[in-house]
């Protein structure tokens, strides 16, 4: 990325982040307040009127437990959701000016992720504070898996992006679609709680191998990665390679489409 190219990133980046909050009276503190909230709730529904129970191996409560994985949970479904949209939502840019529109893209993903992680790293320090037990040598682990979500998020958001100019309905169903797999990914529980007649069905989706090696490394201190997890990295690769090839065949199309 040469310097004019890594000058409108951090332009288009910066531009998400202050659109993000502009008129908002707690500002940047959304990206805290909101999933916060959403983690009460999930605490509320699932431990004191479902009673959900966690298995002794956990090593936590139902909160902490959720909480490490809610929050890079947020920061990929916002990166597909934004980034599918960011060419779209720029049309009058791509229309008048000649530019990589693969930076729009880019910047749609890098936003949400740091806007996310920002929030995260203040639950962690603060979980911490408060008494409960996180495995801060684990971070390198815990940033190996936020980097394959990353990749597969933007590679997504490359891809659907891409198709989202030609057919605008891509942007309601794959709302949806983020729904389901928020539920088919164990963030509001873990693997084991899952009945072993499911457990095949769940390995499928890369999104379980990468939480659960997430939640295992902060919670448990486990440094070790499965070999799910190498298969997930290559997965977002694939994924990635795909979305930009696809992209790029289609962004020459982008101003008459559009």
């Amino acid at each position: 990325m040469h310097f004019r190219s890594r000058w409108l990133f951090l332009q288009f980046t910066s531009r998400e982040v202050s659109n993000r909050f502009a008129g908002s009276i707690l500002g940047g503190l959304w990206a805290f307040v909101h999933p916060l909230a959403l983690l009460l709730v999930y605490g509320i529904v699932f431990s004191a009127v479902f009673s959900v129970r966690l298995p002794a191996a956990a090593g936590s409560s139902y909160l902490v437990f959720v909480a490490v994985a809610l929050w890079p949970w947020l920061a990929f479904q916002e990166a597909v959701l934004r980034g599918t949209a960011a060419v779209t939502a720029n049309a009058a840019l791509v229309k008048k000016v000649p530019f990589a529109h693969t930076l729009l893209v880019y910047s749609a993903v890098s936003a949400s992720f740091a806007i996310h992680l920002f929030g995260y790293l203040i639950v962690l320090v603060a979980l911490t504070l408060r008494g409960d037990t996180l495995h801060w040598e684990a971070i390198p682990v815990v940033l190996l898996c936020l980097l394959i979500l990353y990749v597969l998020a933007t590679g997504l958001a490359l891809l659907l992006s891409a198709v989202h100019v030609f057919v605008r309905d891509v942007e309601q169903g794959l709302a949806h679609f983020m729904a389901l797999l928020f539920y088919l990914t164990p963030v509001l529980y873990g693997g084991a709680m899952v009945p072993e007649w499911l457990r095949s069905f769940m390995s499928v989706n890369p999104l379980a191998h990468v939480f659960e090696s997430l939640r295992s490394a902060l919670i448990g201190g486990n440094l070790h990665m499965s070999g799910y997890v190498l298969l997930a990295a290559l997965f977002s690769i694939a994924v990635f390679l795909l979305g930009r090839s696809v992209f790029g065949r289609a962004s020459p199309r982008f101003e008459e489409a559009l």
